[in-house]
Formats: C-alpha cells, structure tokens, sequence
C-alpha cells in the first residue's frame, strides 16, 4: 500500500500552534499517514537577514513536533547548501520514495505567490496541493489562476484523485489567524504570546532573546 504523504514547508520562525493544528486536521481530512514539515533553510524569498538562524528554527521545530508522532521535521533542505526550492525538494523525495503519493500543503497566501516559485508549472503538473483559504477571496483567485494554468481544482477533500490537483479547503478555528510575523511584532510590542505558540517554544525564544528589539 502506497504511503499518502502530507508536505508543510516554512521558514517556521517561529512554528505556533496554527502550524500544529493546521498538521493535525489536514492529516486527518487527507488520510495522511505523516506530515513532513520542512524547515526552509535558505529560503529564496526572503533576505537572509530577517530570518532567525537555521539552528535555532530546527531546535523549536523538533520541539514543537515532538508530542505529535504523525507530524514529522525534516532536515532535507538544511543538508543542501542551496536556495530551499520546492520543487527541488519534491524532487528529491519523489526520487528517494517513488510508491509514496505527496501532498504540498500550502496557506492560499503564500499558493497566491506560486508564479514566483521555480518551475511552478512543473510543480502543478506533477504534485497535488492542500490549499487552506485564509481568506474567502482567495477561492475565486484562486479558480481563475488554476484555470490559466489548465489545473483541475477539486473542493472535496474526501475524493480520491488519481492525477494531480489542487484541493481547496477551509475550516473554523480561532488559530487560524495565527502567523510567524504576528507573533514577531507581538514580541516586539512587548504583548503576550501565552495563546500562540508552547511553553516550551516560548522558552527557547526567550533563551535566545529571539525577535525583540
């Protein structure tokens, strides 16, 4: 039986609560058998600089992974020497694991922005997609983008489809609003972070002084 494989790759910097429930929901709707969350170690998009290091990202993410044993850290972009591309990386787990089926989970944010990832035509021809609207706009935009690139969209999680797609879903939660860069400027604004990511996050950031000012 061929291993269904969830993908959520990230700077994480710093990994909240959204990204765990976010993992757990789409494990279960998908029927995964695991959720790889790939640290992006060189991310391309994003100056080097405003990044906290890859060791103290990697450090936060085992640790906010570690109570959950079907959501998975994986180092596979730390061990390139490259800008963190995710078609490389598909690539090479498709390459390492061919019975697998893989499943690219992505915010519609940052699926919005996939005509700047490279070889993105690729990518939608070969991989199916896990798209989680942030927004309600985001479904008509993007309909009309998977309609210019000729990518069936499917909008019923519970339909198994042979060929690559791209499923479009949405649930309820009050984590859903959580992202990395709000909680950065809540540390820099001094304001709590108790309901957004783990004690034990928590405390790494603060023994690494991460993100004040």
């Amino acid at each position: 039986m061929k291993n269904r494989i969830g993908l959520l790759g990230g700077t994480f910097d710093p990994v909240h609560k959204g990204h765990i429930e976010l993992g757990l929901k789409i494990l279960d709707a998908f029927k995964l058998n695991k959720i790889l969350y790939i640290l992006s170690a060189n991310p391309p998009h994003k100056k080097e600089t405003s990044v906290a290091c890859t060791e103290i990202r990697w450090k936060m993410l085992c640790e906010a992974l570690e109570p959950f044993p079907s959501l998975v850290p994986s180092d596979i972009e730390m061990k390139r020497n490259k800008f963190s591309w995710t078609f490389d990386t598909i690539e090479i787990l498709k390459k390492d694991h061919p019975d697998d089926i893989f499943f690219f989970i992505s915010g519609s944010e940052g699926f919005l922005k996939i005509k700047t990832w490279k070889k993105y035509k690729n990518l939608l021809k070969s991989t199916s997609f896990v798209v989680v609207l942030r927004e309600k706009k985001h479904r008509h935009i993007i309909q009309n983008l998977l309609n210019e690139e000729n990518i069936p969209a499917c909008f019923d999680v519970s339909k198994q489809i042979d060929s690559p797609c791209v499923y479009i879903c949405s649930y309820d939660s009050d984590k859903l609003f959580i992202s990395s860069t709000f909680i950065r400027e809540k540390i820099k604004s001094s304001e709590s972070i108790e309901d957004l990511v783990q004690i034990e996050i928590k405390k790494i950031m603060e023994e690494y002084n991460l993100y004040g000012n």
